[in-house]
């Protein structure tokens, strides 16, 4: 049987998306998952026929719903045995163009409310530890945490950040049975951009318009699951080649992406504006 067969998992934003292609590929290994999104109703409605599957409204970037989800895994399952980071937010645009509420909401998601869900989940994936061998935590993170370019910077930061914060934690908690990983994807098919400037789809039907070009969420689910299985710490790019994102960051290719995307800023605020708009009218 697979490894993340029978254990308990939480995962974050199972309405739509890579969360919900992960919540299903776990729930056929025979994962028992709890899983939560703000829409309540949507997040029914993804996790409607899923054997072993406990849905939560819950927003990751309130504190309360964050203890509230793992009180709520508990009371069900008496144990939490994996946790996927896997809510988020994105913005597309140039920084001197985002509204202030933006930048607080994306950081406070994609940044602290993984941060603090992860420091909250921690006794209790360490106990799991303990006693059956592992625990694992899965953040989905982005090639853009390698490679910092607009109309990303700010979701980018925030992606860098849970970079330094996964491999602090591996440092923290590997000896102790617990695995940290990230799964690192290129653009997906998903609702990401009209989620990111408020246009949340409210059905499945609403969403095929609003999809952002890439590829399938169930790649990254496959991903996500082979973290689960896997001996040790794992750091995956989905596609494999979008792993040559981290030699923008390698001298002198770094110096050269700062002068000639500077130069481009104009170009980019406008196709940033374009794809903006193909999903959110």
């Amino acid at each position: 049987m697979p490894a993340s067969s029978t254990r308990v998992v939480v995962v974050t934003g199972g309405s739509a998306g890579i969360g919900r292609a992960a919540v299903e590929r776990l729930v056929a290994e025979g994962a028992r998952v709890v899983t939560c999104a703000r829409d309540g109703d949507r997040l029914a409605e993804a996790v409607a026929g899923l054997p072993g599957v406990t849905a939560v409204s819950a927003d990751m970037a309130d504190a309360d719903d964050r203890a509230r989800l793992v009180e709520a895994t508990l009371a069900e399952h008496g144990r939490l045995d994996g946790l996927v980071l896997n809510a988020g937010l994105g913005w597309a645009g140039l920084v001197e163009d985002m509204p202030g509420e933006a930048v607080a909401g994306i950081v406070a998601l994609n940044l602290t409310g993984a941060i603090e869900l992860t420091r909250i989940a921690l006794p209790h994936l360490l106990a799991a530890a303990q006693e059956r061998g592992r625990a694992d935590v899965v953040a989905v993170s982005s090639v853009a945490a390698w490679s910092q370019v607009p109309p990303l910077t700010v979701y980018s930061a925030t992606k860098a950040g849970l970079t330094g914060f996964v491999k602090g934690m591996r440092r923290e908690v590997t000896a102790r049975g617990v695995r940290v990983h990230t799964v690192n994807p290129f653009f997906v098919e998903t609702e990401w951009l009209a989620r990111g400037h408020g246009h949340p789809p409210t059905s499945d039907d609403d969403a095929r318009g609003r999809l952002s070009r890439g590829v399938a969420p169930s790649r990254v689910a496959d991903a996500i699951a082979g973290c689960l299985t896997s001996p040790w710490s794992r750091t995956v790019a989905v596609p494999r080649w979008a792993g040559l994102a981290r030699l923008g960051e390698v001298t002198p290719v770094n110096r050269l992406l700062d002068v000639t995307l500077s130069r481009l800023a104009g170009r980019v605020r406008e196709q940033a504006r374009r794809a903006v708009d193909a999903r959110v009218d």
